[in-house]
């Protein structure tokens, strides 16, 4: 998942411009301040393609203690769905845990792309839990549900600059330690 930043360009970039406050706030909360810039499991890869290839095999083999489950359908711009977390045990005390909703469009076409990259993949629209997620303290088998029903809003809809098409949308649900940026869990649904 993408979050568009106001350089190297003049601030133009739509993808920034429709939630200006979810991208500052996720850039701001990583500490980025260059671009192309790339996070894995909270962790600084830089720039560097080799480092965006690898850095996510060190997490393959990893077993995770939470689980997250994506139910849902979609109506040409509007999709209902719901999300269903878990852990295997209990929270620790004082632990900041969060969970995360992202919706989020595959294939976004730019043609007047500052930076000429026209083709944009898995850029984020909105985060429906607030930008910084919502802390849940997770009682060991116990689901937690959350359940949303959401619009395309018109900042994409009505944008004259870029193109998509609405059954590319998707919903990614994360887990996050939001102290040490650790994700603990993602999930990503597809509405086909």
């Amino acid at each position: 998942m993408f979050y568009h930043v106001w350089w190297p360009g003049q601030g133009n970039d739509p993808m920034y411009l429709a939630n200006t406050n979810m991208n500052q706030s996720r850039n701001n909360y990583y500490g980025n301040n260059y671009t192309p810039h790339m996070y894995t499991n909270g962790t600084d890869s830089g720039s560097n393609t080799t480092n965006w290839k690898n850095d996510p095999k060190n997490f393959l083999n990893e077993v995770g203690l939470h689980e997250i489950k994506i139910t849902g359908t979609q109506s040409e711009n509007s999709i209902d769905f719901k999300i269903v977390s878990s852990s295997v045990k209990s929270s620790k005390e004082g632990e900041d845990v969060r969970l995360f909703v992202a919706t989020v469009m595959d294939k976004v076409n730019y043609l007047n792309s500052y930076n000429g990259l026209t083709n944009h993949h898995s850029a984020a629209i909105e985060l429906l839990l607030g930008n910084a997620g919502k802390k849940i303290s997770y009682i060991g088998s116990v689901n937690y549900i959350e359940s949303f029903n959401w619009t395309i809003p018109d900042s994409w809809l009505d944008h004259r600059d870029i193109t998509f098409d609405s059954n590319d949308l998707t919903v990614i649900a994360w887990i996050q330690n939001y102290s040490t940026k650790n994700i603990l869990q993602v999930a990503e649904f597809n509405f086909d």
